[in-house]
């Protein structure tokens, strides 16, 4: 390896171990993250709101499971002897919807507001929404009745039709034995062990050999009208989290990148080395071309302030009637002539403006020369 190599490694080392280590921390987020994070009730998911437990649980008994992405192949999969779930009706178009209305077999549809389930063939009568909690099943339904209290809400339906069951305080609703159950939380990986929710799930999706489970794809064959999909939709889960924390380490690296100090500071000798006395006059020549006697009073009043306020108790930034006072008795002036020449208006001449520097050093004399006097 080359010296000038070796020499531009150590130099940018600081970069080059956060370069490695935002690489690990990436791929160890990908890894983790990314795995089985399909979205909520999805068959193949193994995160929280995922539904993989359930499959393998409806799998073991003997229920075989086929997860379908558009509403054609889950049309042309269902037979009488199978049951059509639809966990996410949210992302279907209308006439999607409406074609799932024809699906041979059962229906189950969750978290679906009362006018989409009655598009899908289910008729019920919105009830309005509660919170999901415990409740008890509160009907006749053979499996609900089996599966006893478990998670129920969200979404709530009513119906008037004879033979028409409501359960769970209008959660689920069991019509001709299609089904609309207002919340998927009971059917999740993080809920399914709870109260009853294992045994409902089974009794609503295990009724048939055949569960066609439809998670719709961004990416299927136009169906009708589809709802608009933003850019985050058509981006899986895990890419969603990852580039938050993908923002924070790049924002963190380029930080440090930008903070790390070079070396030592070169001090180098000024071309032209100017006498303060220069500077003085340099100032007052921009002043007095530019017309700004204001300005120059203000300045000098504000020195002779700086150089008085130590006569005072409480150091700088002093109010001006306690620089007056102090001022005024320790010359002996009158303390009206001390606020006029401290704290008055900027002079109307050049030549008032001669008198009042002239005057302002006359009152800061005096008034040093007494506190040394006193001391």
């Amino acid at each position: 390896m080359s010296s000038g190599l070796r020499a531009g490694l150590r130099r940018n080392r600081a970069v080059l171990l956060l370069g490695s280590a935002l690489l690990l921390t990436l791929t160890t987020l990908a890894v983790v993250v990314g795995g089985g994070g399909r979205g909520p009730l999805d068959p193949d998911g193994y995160d929280p709101d995922g539904a993989h437990a359930l499959a393998v649980l409806l799998q073991q008994q003997g229920v075989e499971v086929r997860r379908t992405t558009d509403v054609p192949s889950t049309l042309s999969t269902a037979t009488q002897a199978s049951t059509v779930f639809v966990p996410r009706p949210e992302l279907l178009s209308v006439e999607e919807l409406a074609a799932l209305a024809d699906v041979p077999g059962q229906l189950v549809v969750a978290r679906a507001p009362a006018e989409v389930v009655s598009l899908m063939g289910i008729s019920a009568d919105p009830a309005g929404a509660v919170d999901t909690e415990v409740r008890d099943p509160g009907c006749d339904v053979p499996w609900v009745v089996d599966a006893g209290r478990a998670h129920g809400g969200e979404q709530q339906y009513a119906s008037s039709r004879l033979g028409d069951d409501v359960c769970y305080d209008g959660s689920l609703l069991v019509q001709a034995g299609s089904v609309a159950l207002g919340s998927g939380e009971p059917l999740t990986n993080d809920r399914l062990d709870e109260e009853g929710n294992a045994a409902l799930g089974i009794g609503l999706l295990g009724r048939e050999p055949l569960l066609v489970w439809l998670i719709p794809s961004p990416n299927r064959a136009a169906f009708g009208e589809r709802p608009a999909l933003s850019a985050d939709d058509l981006l899986p889960g895990w890419v969603r989290d990852v580039r938050w924390y993908l923002l924070v380490v790049v924002g963190v690296t380029l930080l440090l990148w930008r903070a790390r100090r070079l070396g030592r500071v070169v001090v180098e000798p000024l071309p032209v080395v100017v006498r303060a006395s220069e500077t003085v006059e340099g100032h007052g020549r921009l002043y007095h071309a530019a017309g700004s006697r204001g300005t120059a009073a203000a300045a000098l009043r504000a020195e002779a302030v700086r150089r008085l306020e130590p006569l005072a108790r409480g150091g700088r930034n002093l109010p001006a009637e306690e620089v007056v006072a102090v001022v005024a008795g320790r010359t002996g002036r009158p303390a009206g002539e001390v606020r006029h020449l401290l704290y008055g208006p900027a002079p109307a001449d050049d030549a008032a403006l001669v008198r009042l520097a002239d005057d302002l050093d006359g009152l800061v004399r005096d008034a040093l020369h007494r506190e040394g006097a006193g001391s």
